[in-house]
């Protein structure tokens, strides 16, 4: 196997088993991290996959299929940049995926 991209695909943790599945069944490998997102404070999962760069747009367009955009509203207020002032909770879209592409200059797989 060629490995050239290291990608980071970050979901929305309703979103993750659905996204892990359909991998799964493209006989995609990965790795799956929980995550935290720190503004939000809500919940991800990160899935790290070793992969050759012409394989990315199949693998993107299956995060695509499973990971829903849906508007939330933010329950607690949070404090902003001044202390003096208080965000009232409010609706946020949140979903999707975040992708990062990084260049793998070697890849060993060790047995």
């Amino acid at each position: 196997m060629i490995v050239n991209r290291l990608l980071f695909i970050i979901v929305q943790s309703p979103d993750a088993q659905a996204v892990a599945k359909a991998l799964t069944q493209n006989h995609i490998r990965f790795t799956q991290i929980t995550s935290r997102g720190a503004f939000l404070n809500l919940g991800n999962t990160t899935f790290m996959i070793g992969t050759d760069h012409t394989t990315i747009p199949s693998i993107l367009s299956i995060v695509e299929q499973h990971s829903q955009e849906r508007e939330i509203l933010a329950q607690r207020g949070y404090t902003t940049l001044h202390p003096d002032i208080y965000a009232y909770p409010t609706t946020v879209l949140v979903g999707g995926a975040i992708v990062f592409s990084l260049p793998v200059e070697r890849y060993i797989h060790l047995i």
